[in-house]
């Protein structure tokens, strides 16, 4: 497994600072947090020249470009605007090829509360990524549906059957579930294989959680040597965080 942070564990710094901050304790990828005007600087209206420098210092560093997190979504009950979210991913997708970027991050929530009203969102999700599936898979981009919110473990793995997607998987983010009554081996059950990305946030004291001691194993037993990435929010000491994190993350 490669062990990284999102740009939302030090939002102000720039590309440059952020990767002194890998190398500095010893992270393996980066993870870019896109229209939070973060200051790495990297969006989607960045000029082409910006975006192959700033491909350019990831590969003179030797740090990976794991995930562009994205905010995109498909469930909004208003068709055109479910069109307008395509749209953007659609341009999240070449933007994630000219950094070469490895994954880009996608939501799924909020899911209602009724059998039917899940099952309809859970369509217009698996919509959505059908009509982008294909492009990403050209692109040589995987897309990364996040457990978050409410969006289980389970919907998440039947929202890509119903798109019968080929280059979507998934982002664990194990604590979301469970906090919505989903346990990690629960939910693994029908993640299994299907993890591309994951998220995880040990707290700020005391030994590493249960829920994420729990679901890096079963990765780990798995074989699974993809991306794990930190996502605490702009904490107010982010040395701190990513320390810790470091840390906890070799007792493995």
């Amino acid at each position: 497994m490669q062990f990284g942070f999102m740009s939302s564990v030090c939002p102000p710094l720039t590309l440059a600072e952020l990767i002194d901050k890998a190398k500095q304790y010893d992270y393996k990828h980066l993870e870019l947090r896109v229209e939070w005007d973060h200051g790495h600087g990297v969006e989607l209206d960045s000029t082409q020249r910006q975006l192959r420098e700033a491909r350019a210092q990831f590969v003179d560093s030797g740090i990976d470009l794991s995930c562009i997190a994205t905010g995109v979504r498909f469930i909004d009950p208003d068709a055109p605007k479910r069109t307008e979210q395509v749209e953007l991913l659609k341009r999240y997708i070449e933007f994630a090829a000219t950094m070469g970027a490895a994954n880009i991050r996608i939501f799924g929530d909020r899911v209602p509360s009724t059998p039917v009203e899940v099952s309809q969102t859970l369509d217009w999700e698996a919509d959505g990524i059908r009509e982008c599936d294909g492009l990403a898979g050209d692109a040589g981009v995987a897309l990364c549906l996040e457990t978050h919110g409410n969006l289980i473990g389970s919907y998440v793995a039947e929202t890509l059957h119903r798109a019968e997607a080929q280059n979507t998987y998934v982002n664990w983010h194990a604590a979301h579930h469970v906090r919505h009554g989903e346990p990690v081996d629960v939910a693994y059950v029908h993640l299994r294989g299907k993890v591309r990305h994951a998220h995880v946030n040990f707290g700020d004291e005391g030994p590493m959680p249960d829920t994420e001691r729990d679901s890096l194993t079963l990765l780990a037993e798995d074989g699974y040597n993809g991306f794990i990435s930190i996502e605490v929010i702009n904490p107010p000491d982010s040395d701190a965080v990513l320390k810790r994190h470091a840390e906890l993350y070799n007792t493995l």
